[in-house]
């Protein structure tokens, strides 16, 4: 998977796709059991198969269109029996349909990729309008701008860590945009996320604990965010030396990469051991350096400065 590292060392949980299955099992045992008559299934890529680590849960709880109403009002409770909420937001555009509400649910613990996309469907009822005032309403938070600039941001964390700069830098465009914010983007994934996530705390305070979240999502995969930082030609150079062996050149490397402001060698040493774990597999075993072979072993990671981290970070 582009050589991603799918763990969370923050504490909230591993990537484990395991795991998330079991949860979204949970989840859809709940729905049912709370309706009986309905039916909970996974859509896009957990039904396909084709899911990675990152991947959200996504759902769909089909419902009678007599009870659409009732279920809708009680999907908060139904949720939260499973795992805490964080939050609970409809998607505006399915606001007003008595016939369809798309839901996103972010639980406590879990980690912030494994969001729960819930689509909530009725069927059919002859003569039931789709429209219309009145329309049941979920038990939610309010949607916002600045909420929804904040899922951009965990999007952009999950893009770049698939090896997708370029829908990152969209998702962080619009995401700044949304909040009136200035959009410049200059590829700097760790430093772009984390003012985007500070901005949108700044323009809704009550949004602090999720802005948090999201800032120790990219403390956790910092390394990742640094590395694919570097440009492509550079990131292809410093793997071959690495693969060699050649730390010290693979860090001079990228210092030397051209990157404005350039990159702090604590920043470059740090994504060069995340580098190294992440091509472990493909890396014959070795030893400690020998005799006339330096810069060969395992790569020492520097100790942190104390002081301001260097351009890619900040």
């Amino acid at each position: 998977m582009n050589g991603e590292n799918p763990q969370n060392r923050t504490g909230e949980a591993e990537l484990d796709p395991a795991r998330r299955a079991a949860f979204a099992q949970d989840l859809m045992r709940a729905l049912t059991a709370y309706c009986p008559g309905s039916r909970a299934e996974p859509r896009g890529s957990l039904a396909r198969g084709t899911a990675d680590a990152y991947s959200d849960i996504d759902i769909a709880w089909t419902v009678p269109g007599d009870r659409f109403g009732s279920c809708l009002a009680a999907v908060r409770d139904v949720l939260e029996a499973v795992v805490p909420l964080d939050s609970l937001r409809t998607d505006p555009d399915s606001s007003s349909s008595r016939e369809r509400r798309l839901l996103f649910a972010a639980f406590r613990g879990l980690p912030l990729f494994w969001r729960v996309d819930l689509e909530v469907g009725a069927s059919p009822v002859a003569g039931r309008p789709g429209h219309g005032p009145g329309d049941p309403a979920a038990h939610g938070d309010d949607w916002s701008n600045p909420a929804s600039a904040l899922a951009n941001a965990v999007a952009a964390t999950k893009a770049v860590l698939r090896g997708q700069p370029q829908n990152a830098q969209g998702l962080l465009e619009r995401g700044f945009r949304r909040i009136d914010a200035p959009d410049g983007v200059p590829g700097r994934w760790f430093a772009d996320i984390r003012r985007l996530a500070e901005a949108a705390a700044g323009r809704e305070p009550g949004l602090r604990p999720l802005a948090d979240r999201v800032l120790r999502l990219t403390e956790s995969h910092r390394a990742q965010l640094l590395w694919w930082t570097f440009p492509a030609g550079v990131r292809e150079r410093v793997d071959g030396l690495i693969l060699a062996g050649r730390y010290i050149q693979a860090v001079h490397a990228m210092w030397t990469s051209g990157i404005d402001p350039r990159p702090g060698l604590h920043d470059c040493v740090e994504a060069l051991d995340g580098r190294h774990r992440e091509l472990a597999g493909r890396m014959a075993p070795t030893g400690p350096p020998g005799r006339g072979e330096p810069g060969r072993g395992r790569p020492r990671t520097a100790p942190r400065s104390r002081g301001r981290r260097g351009g890619l970070g900040r």
